[in-house]
């Protein structure tokens, strides 16, 4: 359904493009139609209209849809003789009341057969008209209002596609010739409003099988009809040139109408015609039409010479190439469309991140105890195996640190933008004379560690998730990189309890990093709002460094996709980046965070994590 901006934007254009005082009128229904009244244009559109024809669209293309069938309605009001249009409906249900009446009176004898026939021909004739006269002036606005604003086309055709494959979806089946005259109708009404393109070769099979002979001739009066036209009125005529074509499908169905009374029924007990199926939409857009002063004005059109058979041909031609370019353009238009909706969307949630009010939402809270916990003791016990892996984790880092750090230049053997003119004399021997340089780049680092200790992770979870904070922090000390670790746990629905165990100024000293085996578990988890607070506060403490956030986790939280916004934000904006831990957890982890580990084997940690920074930063 329309965003409120949808609904703005489809205001916007029937102010933009309408010769009228329009009143836009959006509703949950299923029609979409004009309508010309005395105070000037009423343009109503249902939400639900789209999926009459698909039951399915991208978002962006709904939206894009929904202006196809709002510029067609403004194309109708700047180009359509509603006055014409409601005499030629009027006579049709003039016809439809007299075929019934003719029907009753031929069953009570009072009129002969000849007189029967003579109505119902009138009637299968008139009430076909309105139909083959609205598809041409369908296709005659849509190009009209497409050369006069050619912004509009892209969506004109994304809907009237849409309706064209609604038509080629339904079961085609040659040999059925049941209500043969609707279903002539039907691929008359397709050619009219979008061409005889190529996509329309394989599903239109009754006029080639039935009107063989006519089949040319119609879709040259429907191009006619659609790309030459300059008036409501010209486009009757050839309307009623093509129902002439169509005589011998018409005779048959006067026919089997005939067969049907003398069985003993009405017009209206048998009738399945089109005209019926569509008689009410019609009899809203015109019928009830309150002015009869406004004049329409005349169709631009974007062919002017005569339709020779090589002339259509060439058309013909066109359109089928025209089609593919549209079809890529729509599809360029929806990725445009749903690129800016991102890009607002981003600018909206940037815009409301760092000017909301977290600190409302976090409880600082001092650490409780500095002893170790009942779990915390158990960690202990694995002490020099995690300053072991430390160790090696901080001679991995620094290593991967050095290599980025340093200037490198390699030597290329055929192309380059840089000579390398020490080794111009090479040029004849293997052809090694281009160069390539890369400045190496020094990074100081800023680190922080939040560390999940809600009662999701009791157990074996809290005790393999210090060890790892452990070998981390000190790690980070070992290289001189300042860094701050903070536990955090729910309270409640919107509160957040952070405990800070080590503060940036005292994170080189040794002894401090005890303090970790102190942290114990409780409450909920909200790690989204922790995690923003963190952030912001890493945001204003790095300066010109590079950042990290290290969130040791089992990734069983609430806002997820508000931890995925965040995530990308502060990297695109602030240059941190943010990976989830997962050490002998639940594989959440990696779900909730873009970047993170799942870590099985704590014995893998400094392989996995030197191979995750190389990936993301270093």
């Amino acid at each position: 359904m329309l965003t409120d901006e949808g609904k703005r934007k489809l205001k916007k254009n029937s102010v933009l493009y309408a010769r009228m005082p329009i009143h836009l009128q959006i509703d949950d229904s299923q029609q979409h139609y004009s309508q010309i009244q005395k105070n000037g244009g009423l343009i109503v559109l249902g939400e639900k209209a789209p999926y009459r024809y698909l039951s399915h669209f991208h978002p962006e293309g709904y939206l894009m849809f929904m202006e196809g069938l709002e510029f067609h309605e403004l194309a109708s009001l700047l180009y359509t003789d509603f006055h014409l249009f409601s005499q030629v409906y009027q006579e049709a249900s003039n016809s439809l009341e007299q075929a019934n009446q003719a029907a009753k009176a031929y069953l009570n004898k009072e009129i002969k057969y000849r007189e029967l026939k003579d109505m119902l021909i009138r009637y299968v004739y008139q009430t076909n008209l309105p139909l083959v006269l609205k598809a041409i002036e369908e296709g005659a606005v849509e190009n009209a209002i497409g050369i006069e604003y050619p912004e509009t086309w892209n969506a004109l055709m994304y809907a009237r596609q849409a309706i064209t494959s609604s038509f080629m979806q339904e079961d085609h089946q040659q040999n059925d010739t049941s209500f043969l005259m609707d279903k002539i109708i039907k691929e008359i009404m397709v050619i009219c409003t979008y061409g005889y393109r190529f996509k329309l070769h394989n599903s239109i099979v009754y006029i080639p099988r039935y009107l063989h002979a006519h089949f040319t001739e119609i879709r040259k009066l429907a191009i006619k009809g659609r790309l030459q036209t300059h008036h409501t009125k010209e486009r009757l005529e050839i309307a009623k040139s093509i129902l002439q074509l169509c005589s011998p499908i018409m005779d048959e169905t006067v026919k089997e109408i005939i067969d049907t009374i003398q069985n003993g029924s009405k017009i209206s007990g048998i009738s399945n015609s089109l005209f019926s199926q569509m008689a009410s939409e019609i009899a809203i857009q015109f019928q009830n039409s309150t002015s009869e002063d406004s004049q329409p004005q005349e169709t631009p059109t974007k062919y002017k010479m005569n339709l020779s058979d090589e002339e259509f041909q060439r058309i013909e031609s066109l359109e089928d190439q025209e089609e593919k370019v549209q079809n890529h353009q729509i599809l360029q238009d929806i990725h445009r469309r749903e690129e800016k909706q991102r890009k607002q969307q981003e600018k909206h949630f940037q815009s409301q991140t760092y000017q909301s009010p977290i600190e409302s939402s976090i409880v600082l809270s001092p650490l409780e105890r500095t002893t170790p916990t009942q779990y915390g003791a158990i960690a202990l016990r694995s002490k020099n195996e995690s300053i072991a892996r430390s160790n090696k984790l901080a001679r991995l880092f620094k290593r991967e640190r050095m290599y980025v750090s340093k200037s490198r230049t390699k030597h290329k053997l055929e192309y380059g933008r840089q000579l390398d003119q020490q080794n111009l004399y090479r040029a004849t021997l293997d052809g090694r004379v281009f160069k390539e340089h890369k400045q190496g780049q020094k990074k100081d680092l800023c680190v922080y560690i939040l560390v999940d200790t809600s009662e999701s992770m009791s157990g074996e979870k809290i005790i393999n998730t210090m060890k790892g904070c452990f070998e981390l922090a000190r790690v980070l000390q070992t290289l001189k990189i300042p860094f701050c670790i903070s536990s955090h746990k729910a309270l409640g629905q919107t509160k957040v309890q952070l405990t800070e165990i080590i503060s940036f100024q005292d994170c080189q000293k040794r002894y401090m990093l005890d303090r970790i085996f102190s942290m114990h578990t409780s409450g909920g988890t909200h790690e989204d709002i922790a995690l923003e607070y963190v952030l912001k506060k890493l945001a204003a403490y790095k300066r010109q460094r590079k950042g990290f956030v290290f969130v040791l986790s089992d990734g069983d939280t609430h806002g997820v996709e508000h931890i995925h916004e965040l995530t990308h934000l502060y990297k695109k904006d602030k240059n941190i980046d943010v990976i989830g831990i997962g050490i002998q957890t639940a594989p959440l982890i990696t779900r909730t965070y873009p970047n993170s580990l799942f870590i099985e084997n704590i014995e893998t940690l400094p392989d996995m994590l030197i191979q995750k920074l190389k990936e993301i930063a270093i």
